[in-house]
């Protein structure tokens, strides 16, 4: 069995920044359009696959980075960046959220990471890992002397 690090507090930095957005939306301040932000994410499986899917609208393919390193986390990154033109404007309202993300998600021990496949399509990143057979233990006697 490997041994991995584990962040218990990537979700609770996720949230911490969810809240502070809320807490910065209902008080009055100068616009700042650069901040991080966390897209949603879906997850779910089947016999043969783990499936991720992202929500990154107004991110072009080509700010976006996916990677699975060595302890089995698969990290997605990247940033949504700013129209150049809105720097010389005014701004009377704005909701939509520019910066840098990252999200990543501790992979089970039964994934291929030779078999990953993604796609990118109207601002939804789509990502499917392969899962590897699952080895039986072979049983191996042991003469008693």
């Amino acid at each position: 069995m490997k041994i991995r690090r584990f962040n218990p507090f990537w979700e609770i930095e996720n949230m911490l920044k969810s809240l502070s957005n809320i807490i910065d939306s209902t008080i009055e301040k100068q616009v700042d359009y650069r901040s991080d932000f966390t897209p949603k994410a879906d997850v779910w499986q089947d016999e043969t696959n783990y499936y991720f899917e992202f929500e990154l609208p107004g991110v072009r393919k080509e700010d976006v980075k996916l990677a699975i390193n060595d302890d089995n986390v698969l990290v997605v990154s990247g940033e949504k960046k700013i129209d150049p033109n809105i720097e010389n404007k005014t701004c009377c309202r704005s909701e939509r959220t520019y910066g840098h993300f990252h999200r990543a998600f501790q992979l089970p021990d039964d994934v291929n990471v030779n078999k990953v496949k993604a796609k990118f399509e109207n601002g939804i990143l789509t990502v499917s890992i392969a899962k590897s057979e699952v080895k039986q233990p072979k049983e191996k006697f042991v003469e008693i002397i």
